[in-house]
């Protein structure tokens, strides 16, 4: 069995190379926007986002309104079910920046070397996509790191009390992410909130995500997770401490994603 926090949790049920988030320091501020690919439109997309959005979000990157953007590409689930086809997370240095007016969108555009207009850029990314959602998150910790390629599991978590979740998720499962990714079972681990939208009634409150270096890496077994526990824990007992994890929260859905684009600062 792949002992993941997803996959455990199921099991009880039953009986992001950089370091991940690292740029976003200090306030760990990022959005994130859900989107779907219309019909017949996935080639032209990919070129979109190669030859337009890599560009401009380098150049927001490089004059410091962005620190790093990620462009997440749904593995599982797929199709016209599937809420998101791609997650584009831009993570901001300090408080979120406003969403740009058209005259900052086109200064940035030419800054950028990109020769369309505002105008051609919005057409251009209406006619291929719809937005389903934009929310704004805050990372509350992380460890290890991602790089182009990797594949990031995302758990959406119903969560009754935010403090108490957080709190035990940095006793608990953040040493033990930071022993995983020191033995190379994965590649980094982060936990999120969301800011806004927020509320009780939401599908979710809290996000944490699961980074691995390769698909195979993804389904592995982890043969040497329990023996892990232990050491980073030997004072506790693996069933019960899982079993709290239960009571402070609710996995909503897990999904795996692989980072298709990644863009930081030039150096």
């Amino acid at each position: 069995m792949k002992f993941t926090r997803a996959l455990f949790s199921v099991a009880i049920a039953a009986a992001f190379a950089s370091t991940l988030f690292a740029q976003q320091a200090p306030s760990g501020y990022h959005r994130v926007a859900c989107i779907k690919i219309k019909p017949d439109k996935g080639a032209e997309y990919s070129k979109f986002s190669e030859d337009v959005l890599h560009k401009l979000y380098q150049s927001l990157a490089d004059s410091g309104f962005i620190t790093t953007y990620y462009q997440l590409r749904s593995v599982i689930p797929t199709g016209t079910s599937a809420q998101c086809d791609y997650l584009l997370v831009t993570m901001y240095p300090g408080a979120p920046q406003k969403t740009l007016g058209p005259d900052e969108l086109g200064a940035v555009l030419k800054k950028a070397g990109i020769t369309i207009t505002d105008q051609e850029f919005v057409y251009r990314r209406n006619r291929l996509t719809d937005l389903v959602s934009w929310d704004m998150f805050q990372n509350q910790a992380f460890v290890g790191g991602s790089k182009k390629g990797d594949y990031f599991i995302v758990n959406y978590m119903k969560v009754a009390n935010v403090d108490d979740w957080l709190a035990y998720e940095k006793k608990i499962w953040q040493p033990l992410a930071g022993a995983m990714v020191k033995d190379g079972v994965e590649s980094g681990w982060s936990i999120n909130v969301k800011v806004l939208p927020r509320g009780s009634d939401l599908a979710f409150q809290g996000v944490s995500v699961d980074v691995y270096p390769s698909w195979d890496a993804v389904f592995a077994d982890d043969a040497k997770f329990y023996d892990r526990f232990k050491k980073v824990h030997p004072d506790m007992e693996l069933g019960t401490t899982m079993e709290q994890f239960e009571k402070l929260r609710t996995i909503v859905s897990s999904q795996l994603y692989s980072l298709e684009d990644m863009v930081t600062a030039a150096k």
